[in-house]
């Protein structure tokens, strides 16, 4: 007969933390960046839900309930840069919710490198909404439309650019070296030295 065993990780927070994160921000988000109370229910309800069952993408629907307030209401630039800050960090909370089972505890060290990457990511999106809002004149006329599809477009192929570089040097570290090779023929066959 086996006994369960339990391993002790120093340092460390149980899994619910995070998925209680992710949807604090989520509801916290959307009750300052939405006056509509239709949109506080549904983000509720999201949050609810992903904090349940992290799989079932109901994050995503809470984090889509925060810009939808900045849609309907006057432009501002706290309320951009807001926005900017409390989505980035949704996703973040909610994709690492996804990763980690409900019984499991995870070191705090592990997510610093997350951590990391999301102040650079805020620091230059930050900077670029800042730039925006004190570059461009207010969005109120049509002649200022084609800015959302050019950002979309520019995020889009900036993301394919990261992707196919991340691509690269993955595939490349894939590669055997020549100090990988084998120094004498294979038994039972011939080493054509090269991919099969």
């Amino acid at each position: 007969m086996r006994r369960p065993h339990e391993l002790r990780v120093p340092g460390s927070v149980p899994a619910p933390v995070l998925r209680v994160a992710a949807a604090a921000v989520i509801l916290g988000g959307t009750l300052l960046l939405n006056p509509f109370p239709m949109w506080w229910w549904i983000a509720a309800a999201a949050a609810t839900a992903s904090a349940i069952v992290p799989r079932s993408m109901a994050s995503w629907i809470g984090i889509a309930c925060m810009p939808v307030g900045l849609a309907l209401t006057a432009p501002s630039p706290m309320r951009t840069a807001s926005a900017v800050l409390l989505i980035h960090l949704a996703h973040v909370l909610a994709a690492w919710a996804w990763a980690v089972p409900w019984r499991s505890r995870i070191r705090v060290a592990v997510l610093l490198p997350g951590v990391r990457r999301l102040l650079l990511i805020q620091a230059i999106a930050q900077a670029v909404a800042a730039l925006v809002v004190l570059a461009v004149p207010p969005l109120h006329g049509p002649g200022f439309a084609w800015l959302a599809p050019l950002g979309a477009a520019l995020l889009a192929g900036a993301s394919a650019a990261l992707l196919r570089v991340s691509g690269r040097s993955q595939a490349r570290s894939a590669e055997p070296g020549p100090e990988s090779e084998p120094a004498s023929e294979p038994v039972g066959g011939s080493n054509v030295r090269g991919r099969s």
